[in-house]
């Protein structure tokens, strides 16, 4: 009876003072509480992202392998509000800066100047630029509460490969960020907080959940793998047109098989033949990779952060498909500074990455080549900052 009485005793002030100050060292932990001592005590919590499950439509089953460059058109909103054009730009340019800062395509290019007209002009720009894939999107649902209301993005995003203008990539999801009502525990009050962006908000969580399968699929230069496979020349069988006209397709045989002898010797033939076309002839067509190696500014020192990169095209090298495979390495610039400092650098450069590869693995000086390039062949238009940074690398190439 004793011990039932006890249990209905209230608590007593000290153990009560007690537990409220282990609550109010536990939530002074989190950045966001205040705590207060003769007012109450405020709890901040952000409003998260809820994002919809990603519909992969259409994606590559096999990886790819080799430099890619990618062309991103303003996105196009479908339904009607105040200034679409406008926030379409905004929607393209954040994918484009959240992709950008996730490397998920080595060359990549938001031109805000541009407005969809259609697929097939798109198509045309973006071919027409030297681009290998055209990046385009719609918005089918947008709203934006700011801090006062809940904020809502739905965004399709379409990757077409430009030489043919096939599908290569569909995705569509949604996000939101839901105003919710503060609670009150008498003691401590929690309050929700909007994000200054709920906007940018939203598109940064789709564009980082879209570049999942991309990354995946899109993977180049940065094992040893790729580079071997990037490096590796395809055999393809050329043929004459015959009389007709009519061209006869190409044919692309696996990478097994091996490249013709230039100096083999032919079996006679039993007697000679007359024909208006010639035999097939196997020809290699010479492959070659970007590397995003890092140097100190105006100087042909290699960043450490690009160490392990050099680590995997070592590896590559040395590998029993490229052993025995003799490879010239190039350096690139940007347009800044003349052209003569510029080209005289990049051999440097070239020279730089030669050494610290002769240096670390067991290859012969006389195995690699190099040259420099200068400012003379840019991936992209010198223009920002950024297609800077994406000139100045060193090229890969397998000696023909």
């Amino acid at each position: 009876m004793v011990k039932f009485q006890t249990l209905l005793n209230p608590i007593p002030v000290a153990d009560m003072k007690k537990y409220l100050l282990i609550l109010l060292l536990a939530l002074s932990a989190c950045t966001h509480f205040e705590p207060q001592i003769a007012t109450q005590s405020v709890y901040y919590q952000d409003a998260e992202v809820s994002l919809s499950q990603l519909m992969v439509y259409s994606r590559p089953e096999k990886p790819h392998y080799g430099p890619i460059s990618a062309l991103f058109y303003p996105f196009h909103v479908t339904q009607t509000m105040y200034k679409g054009s406008d926030w379409g730009q905004r929607v393209a340019k954040g994918i484009w800066q959240n992709w950008t800062g996730l490397q998920v395509f080595p060359s990549m290019v938001y031109d805000d100047n541009l407005i969809y007209r259609g697929l097939d002009e798109a198509l045309f720009t973006a071919r027409s630029r030297g681009y290998d894939l055209l990046v385009v999107g719609f918005v089918p649902y947008l709203y934006l509460g700011h801090t006062m209301d809940d904020s809502a993005v739905s965004v399709q995003v379409k990757i077409y490969e430009t030489k043919r203008g096939q599908l290569v990539c569909s995705f569509e999801q949604s996000g939101r960020i839901e105003k919710k009502m503060d609670d009150d525990f008498i003691f401590v009050k929690r309050e929700h907080r909007m994000p200054d962006s709920a906007f940018y908000k939203i598109i940064q969580a789709i564009a980082s959940d879209m570049a999942v399968p991309l990354t995946s699929w899109a993977r180049y230069e940065n094992t040893n793998q790729g580079m071997v496979a990037g490096l590796m020349p395809n055999m393809v069988q050329m043929q004459s047109p015959p009389q007709n006209g009519n061209t006869i397709p190409q044919s692309t045989p696996t990478q097994q098989e091996q490249p013709v002898a230039k100096h083999a010797t032919p079996k006679a033939a039993p007697a000679p033949v007359q024909s208006t076309t010639q035999a097939p002839k196997a020809q290699s067509k010479p492959r070659s990779i970007n590397l995003a190696v890092q140097f100190d500014v105006d100087s042909s020192q290699i960043k450490p952060e690009s160490y392990s990169l050099l680590n995997e095209l070592g590896k590559a090298l040395i590998s029993d498909r490229l052993k025995d495979k003799r490879i010239v390495i190039g350096g690139h610039t940007d347009s800044d500074a003349s052209p003569e400092y510029n080209f005289k650098l990049s051999k440097e450069r070239a020279e730089s990455v030669k050494k610290y590869l002769t240096d670390n693995f067991p290859i012969a000086p006389q195995r690699i080549g190099t040259t420099g390039f200068g400012e003379s062949n840019p991936l992209v238009p010198n223009t920002t900052k950024y297609n800077k940074l994406l000139n100045r690398r060193v090229q890969v190439s397998i000696a023909p």
